[in-house]
């Protein structure tokens, strides 16, 4: 592969970098926020800082949040560092697994390029450790062991004296916040390089649609819009942050709902295998010819999903030619990479796909971005559902046009007035956040406060719950200044089988919430049955 060199940046790019090698120097540095728009030439002020370090013969860690954005980075790493670049991921058999962490040990290479288990391997001296996309949840570890890949890269990055970048077009909101008070060194980049503008953004009424007529998942505007590209050539990516056909199924007579029986969760319709799946386990069940409760056969599919979206522009657009990209069609060994390369060549005019296609992707004939429910996130069950739905919007819209004006974006939503859209439209990040930020502050939400949620999970439902309302007690026992709100425990869905209770307890401040919540949790596991295990979780942005 032919060497690239570095390229002349922009004055912001300049501004940046010239920051960002003061901060090399700091003896205590301090972690730095890079916000940049889609397109604003992160990447490259990635590889430049990375290319100091490698001169004082150090080594650097590139995270990325998800295994479908590391070839495209890798790619472009290795034009420039050639051989030091090397790429680790669950993907991974155990073997080539091994031989990267010898390698790293053994200082043959400099450079690794992987998802959040890439801050682990054994490398003698790390001088920068570099998130991309760092508002991504995917850092945040939810199986044993636990933690948020965020801290951990921090106190890595203070433990080697190494400079800790995180980059992003749209920071969440925590690092946002930190970095405004001066805990973090911010730097923003308000301008796309070479040029290029930000799409225009258009937003959909789907409930004037659906009353004039249109059922489709697809707005006539949308439609219409594919129709052109097509006409010349262009690509156009749709994003639905949803795989399957159908996201539940329900009989029409009694109005029961299919779900499955290790989680208490509804299953979702899988067309092309004709069967249910639950996306938490992995179960499979077949498809009910009739209702299991009343016997009736009005089975019935609602919602959309992935596969329902590939379905019906299949029929609306019979010329073109269509890819989907989500967990179903990934789960084998470079799968990422086959999709991406066959869109990337031209192989395909549509990219259908989940939030894997949403984010760090450069393709200059991406002309067209379809946001086809942007309502999904914004009704979560979660206090960061406008943040999460907002962002989600930006980083899909940062898909389109990335190399002139022609980009579209089209947001199709039941909520139009929705401030997050209205935000969203005018790619106003700063105006949205002061928004959010104060109705957070109303509400007492994180940053304002801190709240632990405690998850106690256990097979036996009895145990379980005797185990959660025994903490809740000792945890009001403990609190002899009162400085703590607990609420629960409130019992949740069963997952993979297991009896789960949740207790959260908010404070205002963070140090006095955990001396109370950490040694009260630390002596119940140590004096309960093992049966019941208890989960800890500080300010997690999902809770159930």
């Amino acid at each position: 592969m032919e060497r690239t060199q570095p390229f002349t940046p922009t004055a912001e790019q300049a501004a940046a970098l010239s920051a960002l090698h003061r901060e090399l120097e700091q003896e205590e540095k301090k972690p730095v926020l890079l916000h940049g728009v889609t397109g604003s030439g992160k990447t490259e002020i990635y590889m430049q800082i990375i290319a100091e370090v490698l001169a004082r013969g150090e080594q650097a860690i590139v995270l990325v949040p998800e295994i479908a954005l590391t070839p495209l980075l890798a790619e472009r790493f290795v034009s420039r560092f050639g051989d030091a670049v090397s790429v680790t991921h669950s993907r991974l058999s155990m073997g080539e697994r091994v031989d990267q962490w010898k390698k790293a040990r053994d200082g043959e290479i400099s450079v690794v390029i992987g998802a959040r288990s890439a801050l682990f391997l054994p490398f003698p001296k790390v001088g920068a450790i570099i998130m991309d996309e760092a508002h991504e949840n995917s850092y945040v570890s939810d199986i044993t062991p636990k933690y948020d890949t965020k801290d951990v890269a921090a106190a890595l990055a203070k433990r080697y004296g190494a400079l800790f970048l995180m980059g992003t077009a749209t920071p969440d909101f925590i690092s946002y916040y930190k970095a405004k008070q001066g805990e973090f060194l911010l730097l923003e980049l308000k301008e796309r390089t070479g040029g290029g503008v930000l799409p225009r953004m258009l937003v959909t009424d789907m409930r004037k649609e659906l009353a004039e007529g249109n059922r489709s998942a697809f707005g006539r505007a949308l439609q219409a819009e594919i129709r052109r590209n097509l006409e010349k050539g262009e690509q156009t990516m749709l994003f639905l942050n949803r795989r399957g056909y159908a996201t539940f199924v329900s009989c029409r007579s009694c109005g029961h709902v299919m779900k499955c029986p290790e989680c208490d969760l509804t299953y979702t319709y899988h067309a092309k295998e004709h069967a249910l799946a639950c996306h938490y386990c992995g179960r499979r069940a077949p498809l009910p010819k009739v209702c299991p409760v009343c016997g009736s056969k009005y089975i019935r599919y609602f919602g959309t999903g992935t596969q329902k979206i590939e379905e019906e522009a299949g029929k609306l657009f019979p010329e073109a030619r269509i890819l989907r990209m989500d967990l179903d069609t990934t789960l084998t060994k470079h799968s990422h990479e086959k999709i991406l390369a066959a869109f990337a060549a031209g192989e395909a005019d549509i990219l259908i796909g989940t939030q894997m296609i949403a984010k760090g992707h450069d393709y200059p004939n991406v002309t067209l971005v379809g946001i086809m429910a942007a309502d999904l996130s914004l009704n979560a069950d979660s206090f960061t559902a406008a943040e999460t739905g907002f962002r989600l919007m930006l980083q899909a819209a940062g898909r389109a046009g990335r190399r002139d004006d022609r980009g579209r974006v089209f947001l199709q939503t039941y909520q139009p007035q929705h401030y997050a859209v209205q935000y969203a439209a005018k790619q106003d990040y700063e105006g949205f956040y002061e928004e959010e930020m104060l109705m957070r502050q109303m509400m007492g939400y994180p940053p304002f406060s801190a709240f632990f949620s405690i998850l106690l999970t256990g097979a036996a439902q009895e145990e379980a719950a005797q185990a959660a309302q025994e903490l809740a007690e000792r945890l009001a026992q403990a609190d002899e200044e009162e400085i703590a709100t607990i609420l629960g425990p409130t019992a949740l869905p069963k997952f993979r089988g297991e009896y789960r209770y949740q207790i959260i307890v908010k404070a205002a401040e963070e140090e006095p919430l955990r001396q109370l919540v950490l040694p009260t949790a630390e002596r119940m596991k140590k004096e309960r049955n093992r049966n019941v295990r208890v989960g800890l979780a500080l300010n997690p942005t999902n809770i159930v």
